[in-house]
């Protein structure tokens, strides 16, 4: 027969458990749905290319001469780069919201880790000889993983942050080339 101290254990265990998998399932679940709000927007981005192209087509064969099948063309041109910088917006609207409560669900679950294995040990140890050591090695233990995580996580959040400028500057310096071939065209 099981001691009421085995049952707590057995209780806390399985409470851990389920615990777990509803945060494993709660993430599976937003990453899903950004991933439906991402098809969401590759069919409306696809179906809106499908008819501007009908539209231009019909607008080139309707074209009297070479200098309006050019303006149709420069328009086209113009357009492209900030039709493809508004696309980028978007789907990083659908993912930023996403990463960050992912990324605040595993900042929770790790603290709570922590805070289990400390009061686990702790309650081990409390009356074992030399506990008091192996309690500050293994708090020792938890400050620097705490602090090699944080390290990794301001390191992923610059690298994030410098890709996003950088693809904003490159689209940015696309729009300008190609607003600046636009006039040479038209001069």
């Amino acid at each position: 027969m099981e001691s009421p101290s085995q049952m707590m254990k057995l209780e806390q265990f399985a409470a851990a458990n389920k615990a777990s998998v509803d945060t494993l399932f709660g993430l599976g679940t937003q990453a899903f749905e950004g991933v439906e709000q991402l098809t969401a927007l590759n069919l409306q981005t696809i179906k809106t290319v499908l008819a501007e192209s009908q539209e231009a087509s019909l607008a080139a064969l309707l074209a009297k001469n070479p200098a309006d099948l050019l303006k149709l063309q420069n328009d086209a041109l113009q357009a492209a780069p900030q039709k493809a910088i508004s696309y980028g917006r978007q789907v990083q609207a659908i993912f930023a919201p996403i990463a960050a409560a992912q990324r605040a669900t595993f900042d929770a679950q790790v603290a709570g880790a922590q805070g289990k294995l400390l009061d686990a040990v702790n309650g081990a140890m409390q009356e074992a000889p030399g506990a008091e050591r192996f309690l500050g090695l293994a708090k020792s233990m938890v400050a620097a993983g705490n602090e090699a995580y944080e390290r990794a996580n301001i390191a992923s959040k610059q690298v994030s942050d410098a890709l996003t400028a950088n693809v904003t500057k490159v689209a940015e310096t696309a729009v300008k080339a190609s607003q600046g071939a636009l006039a040479t065209i038209e001069a």
